[in-house]
């Protein structure tokens, strides 16, 4: 039994070294006779259809030809349409003195909160541009879909007053 077993690791170590040969052959043989250029030559210049080709493309670049169609990198008009911008505030009323004005405003988000401002104050992220006799303008900055800083303005009035 000792025999058979040795003959049995013979057969498959020869088997081994035989695909080991059998593959460095194949290798060798796809790879081709042509060793790489060294490191200090350069490659044979090939002359031809091949290179005049190539001087071809250099000198007059690809360019894109849209006729009348959108161009597929840029954001649809759909998307790019923009909301106005918000101001969760509700004008409740004007306080006049002698020299200024003031708002009484309520926000929206969270209900309830009041706020007294004045000229040049901001409040969520809206700067207070004007008080007029019945209107407050605030300035909001917002983002266009191209990533520039845009400025609006937002108007809010004072509700009307119901006689009884």
């Amino acid at each position: 039994m000792v025999r058979g077993q040795a003959r049995q690791s013979k057969f498959l170590r020869e088997a081994a070294v035989a695909v080991v040969v059998i593959s460095i052959i194949v290798v060798a043989i796809a790879c081709g006779r042509d060793t790489p250029p060294l490191p200090g030559q350069s490659l044979p210049r090939q002359a031809g259809p091949v290179a005049s080709a190539l001087q071809d493309e250099r000198r007059d670049p690809a360019m894109y030809q849209s006729r009348g169609r959108r161009d597929p990198f840029r954001p649809s008009r759909m998307m790019m349409a923009e909301k106005p911008p918000t101001v969760h505030l509700t004008l409740k009323g004007i306080v006049r003195e002698a020299r200024s004005l003031y708002a009484l405003v309520e926000s929206d988000l969270p209900p309830g909160m009041g706020y007294v401002i004045r000229e040049n104050d901001v409040v969520d992220s809206a700067k207070v541009v004007k008080i007029t006799n019945d209107s407050v303008v605030f300035e909001v900055q917002t983002k266009s879909p191209e990533g520039k800083l845009l400025t609006r303005y937002v108007e809010k009035h004072l509700p009307p007053i119901v006689s009884r």
